[in-house]
């Protein structure tokens, strides 16, 4: 008898544990995240003093533009705020920016955005739901984001009335988003997708997560803390994963990955690269950590960039 209620309150124990853990799980990563700004992060750099200047000028540059801030409608009817900047002169060609988790449109686009501007490319960045401007009080890993992404590309479309070229860049879980999108009917006028650092799906990569902090991959937490985001953000994280999406696409494919990424491990990379079957590249960046790759290698990355974008225009 005795022994049964120690096995009985030894379960209840556990299940009490498991719960709490994988509900702390989908509070902490899940709801709508606190903001991180690329200043902040840049400091742990050996470089981060220069990042960081860099950083600021491109900021007061920007803002100095007075881009046009724009909204849409999600599917779940959340509206969705992003920043519209202008090309240099007369443009048809346009890219849409998407963020990676913490950060907002201004924050991740604003070292790159005075080079789209002056290579003539009109720029949307956007800031994904519970992110930046936009509503929202979870973020969606890009298993939400998909439908986002693709209700800005629409938007796009409608407001050049189909004429302009339109390619998707995306940082993170931005890129992951992108690569999400890149199966689903979009107008023929998507030219392309540049997806840097982007992982395999939000399981995977919270697997990964779990594995170098913890040592374990943390499975039964994961499970349960998945259900627990199905029955109050919408989805699980192993609903969609890039390496499914990109073997559906018919879209040109630029993964670039940082070979010193230990957030989004490179192999994660190479893999979306090895599954996609449209027209595709592979960047592996030297020295390059977590969305670092354009801060340590900003002029090939532009060339390389530049040079996939205006071969398929």
């Amino acid at each position: 008898m005795k022994i049964s209620k120690v096995l009985k309150w030894s379960a209840i124990a556990g299940a009490s544990l498991l719960g709490g853990g994988a509900y702390a799980f989908f509070w902490r990563f899940i709801s709508r995240p606190r903001p991180a700004y690329a200043e902040d992060s840049l400091k742990r750099d050996k470089d981060g003093e220069r990042f960081i200047k860099i950083v600021k000028e491109e900021k007061a540059w920007l803002k100095n533009q007075k881009p046009e801030h724009v909204s849409i409608q999600s599917f779940d009817g959340l509206t969705l705020r992003g920043i519209f900047l202008p090309a240099e002169g007369k443009s048809e060609k346009v890219i849409l920016g998407v963020h990676g988790i913490t950060s907002c449109s201004s924050n991740e686009y604003a070292v790159i955005a005075r080079f789209f501007h002056e290579q003539g490319y009109h720029f949307l960045m956007v800031d994904d739901r519970a992110h930046g401007e936009s509503d929202g009080k979870y973020a969606g890993f890009g298993c939400l984001d998909r439908e986002d992404c693709y209700r800005w590309v629409r938007y796009l479309d409608d407001r050049f009335n189909g004429k302009y070229s339109i390619f998707l860049h995306g940082v993170s879980m931005g890129a992951a988003t992108v690569l999400m999108t890149s199966s689903m009917n979009l107008t023929p006028n998507v030219k392309g997708i540049i997806a840097d650092c982007g992982y395999t799906s939000p399981m995977e990569e919270f697997q990964y997560c779990f594995k170098r902090e913890l040592g374990i991959k943390g499975t039964a937490v994961l499970k349960l803390s998945s259900i627990i985001c199905r029955l109050i953000a919408g989805y699980g994280y192993s609903d969609f994963s890039t390496l499914e999406e990109v073997k559906k696409t018919k879209i040109p494919i630029f993964i670039i990955h940082g070979k010193e990424d230990d957030f989004v491990p490179t192999v994660m990379g190479r893999q979306i690269y090895d599954a996609c079957v449209s027209e595709k590249r592979l960047w592996l960046v030297d020295g390059a950590a977590h969305a670092r790759s354009y801060y340590v290698a900003r002029e090939e990355y532009e060339e390389k960039m530049l040079d996939f974008m205006e071969e398929h225009l």
